[in-house]
């Protein structure tokens, strides 16, 4: 048994609170926990909530969030701090949207509000180097994209996984302990369809007709990524 620490740094939109559940339970759902026998913990990071003692957990996922990695909040400033612990004592560690633009920043990445605006809806990604929990895929996948920030700048050391048309560093690793994905493997192309319709005029009407319809008539391969991010947590568990 895994002792797996999601870390929320997020919380769902106030509009939709009453039709899907919190983060921490949609990767608990999606990675079917209970199957896989995991002890799951959770700490609600955004509101300053975190694990005393890091050494207590086998595996971490940051789960995404409404908020910019480069915000100036003190839960922010916490978050990078644990990460570096995290990876100091090698622990395994997954990182989504913001937890994936947040390890990259806490390693001197660079992460900015992008010039081009936002990426919705389904996006067309490629995955460029083989790993032994992310194997080749005969396919580019369909994966659910939703932010406006993304990372610009990776560490050295940093493997390029995947990328898209629109976001080049869409999925990283490092030294098989670090895996991060920008886009949203957990989310329904239904939830995404709400949360687009709540964010149509942030987002601009031809972007949001585009997504909608992407939405409306596609698929997502969300669910291959279960395997590869339980794979990847329990990589250097010793069962």
């Amino acid at each position: 048994m895994i002792k797996l620490c999601i870390l929320e740094a997020g919380f769902i939109n106030p509009a939709l609170k009453n039709q899907y559940p919190s983060y921490s339970k949609l990767f608990k759902e999606f990675l079917s926990v209970e199957k896989r026998n995991w002890d799951v913990s959770y700490y609600e990071i955004y509101n300053d909530k975190f694990p005393k003692h890091i050494k207590n957990f086998d595996a971490f996922l940051i789960t995404g969030s409404s908020f910019g990695v480069y915000e100036n909040h003190n839960w922010i400033i916490k978050t990078i701090k644990l990460i570096d612990k995290v990876i100091k004592y090698k622990k395994q560690i997954v990182g989504i949207c913001f937890g994936h633009q947040i390890i990259v920043q806490s390693m001197n990445g660079l992460v900015e509000k992008y010039s081009k605006g936002w990426a919705t809806g389904i996006s067309e990604v490629k995955f460029n180097i083989e790993k032994s929990w992310l194997p080749t895929f005969d396919r580019n996948l369909k994966l659910i994209s939703f932010h406006q920030d993304q990372v610009v700048k990776i560490p050295d050391y940093f493997d390029h996984l995947a990328e898209t048309n629109f976001c080049k560093y869409y999925a990283l690793s490092m030294d098989n302990n670090v895996f991060t994905i920008q886009g949203h493997p957990e989310f329904s192309n239904q939830y995404t369809l709400d949360l687009l319709e709540i964010k149509k005029e942030n987002i601009g009407k031809k972007l949001y007709l585009e997504s909608k319809r992407g939405l409306e008539k596609q698929t997502n391969d969300g669910y291959i990524f279960q395997n590869c991010i339980a794979n990847f947590l329990e990589k250097n568990f010793d069962f």
